[in-house]
């Protein structure tokens, strides 16, 4: 606690000195000079010794909430999932009711009650929000994201072994760049489509 306390009052002490070296920094600067001063310089070296990371903006839309006063709760016993016999003598499934929509759901991912409930408001929130939202929800981008960064990975892939096959061959034709395939998504099924047709 006292080590944190000590690295806060560190980093305050940096942040007040560099805010007094940019508003200082007119009688230093001229025309002539472009790089900042070493009063200016000293301090952000300091801030990166550190560990100071600005955050940068998530590029995901926000986690989706729901109202408390919108949900039935219940607690079930039996079900699947970890803890054994004892499973059907406690009741730490979670099963939540949308009631305005009707959706229904349930979670019995761990033996705790506190999680399960967290993961079943987390599993009606985006639910929810596909409903609302189609395609622009936080679940739908996660998919895209994903075809995205394996389609990426097929595709280097391919070009990786296209390389080695034309290394393997040797002579000028070896040198001449084949057109590319390009990897479609069609309804969450991938298809290859040849250089110069389209999709059926």
């Amino acid at each position: 606690m006292l080590r944190k306390l000590v690295a806060f009052k560190r980093v305050a002490s940096v942040k007040a000195q560099l805010f007094r070296s940019f508003s200082n920094s007119k009688r230093y600067c001229t025309d002539d000079e472009v790089s900042p001063p070493k009063e200016i310089l000293s301090p952000l070296k300091e801030l990166k010794k550190l560990n100071v990371k600005i955050p940068k903006p998530s590029k995901m839309p926000p986690r989706p909430s729901i109202f408390e006063t919108d949900i039935e709760e219940k607690f079930i016993k039996g079900g699947s999932g970890k803890g054994g016999q004892k499973i059907n003598k406690t009741n730490s499934k979670v099963q939540l009711t949308h009631i305005p929509t009707g959706l229904v759901v349930t979670s019995q991912a761990t033996r705790s009650r506190d999680q399960n409930r967290k993961i079943a408001r987390q599993i009606l929130a985006l639910k929810i929000e596909e409903m609302e939202k189609g395609l622009q929800s936080r679940k739908q981008i996660l998919i895209a994201r994903k075809q995205m960064v394996k389609q990426r990975a097929k595709k280097k892939t391919k070009a990786k072994y296209r390389k080695l096959e034309r290394s393997a061959k040797g002579g000028p034709e070896a040198e001449e760049v084949e057109d590319e395939e390009v990897i479609v998504i069609v309804d969450g099924e991938e298809e290859v489509v040849a250089p110069g047709k389209g999709t059926k």
